[in-house]
């Protein structure tokens, strides 16, 4: 086994050395194991690499950072479906009558997502008679609704609003 001094004295030669281009971990471990072998060898090697200042500085980022992700408050035992986020799907072609979705978020605990086909001339009046048919049976009224209903005229928006405060 050879000793911490022939350690780096070889990775002089077959990493950092000019000459060598500080090749990546694998070529590294090749080159070495031409000419020596000891215990435990691939290891010491690789954390070489992960330690040299150069290879990091000048390695590639190839991933871009994650942004985290906003989590909408609610309270410690909301039940499924009492907080929501709606949105339109529109501009769909025509399919069994329908050329929307409306997408329903439950935004308290699930995450869940429910799909309802629709047109795309709905009114509040037609969201909430889907609400109810398709989520007030099963999870209840609604507590707080976020909606996302950018693309629609006005009075749908102010109809879903005054059944909402009803």
């Amino acid at each position: 086994m050879p000793t911490e001094a022939a350690k780096r004295q070889l990775m002089t030669l077959v990493h950092d050395h000019p000459t060598a281009g500080h090749p990546e971990r694998d070529e590294t471990i090749r080159k070495a194991s031409q000419t020596h072998n000891w215990t435990g060898m691939c290891q010491w090697i690789s954390n070489y690499v992960k330690g040299c200042a150069n290879c990091q500085q000048n390695k590639i980022i190839t991933h871009r950072k994650k942004t985290p992700l906003y989590r909408i408050t609610t309270a410690q035992n909301t039940l499924l479906f009492r907080q929501i986020a709606m949105d339109l799907i529109t501009g769909l072609p025509m399919q069994r009558g329908y050329n929307a979705i409306l997408t329903i978020v439950d935004h308290g605990c699930s995450r869940a997502a429910i799909f309802l086909p629709c047109t795309d001339t709905i009114t509040g009046p037609g969201i909430a008679k889907l609400y109810l048919d398709h989520i007030y049976r099963w999870f209840g009224l609604l507590l707080h609704s976020i909606c996302k209903l950018t693309d629609c005229p006005s009075e749908r928006i102010n109809g879903w609003s005054n059944i909402c405060d009803s």
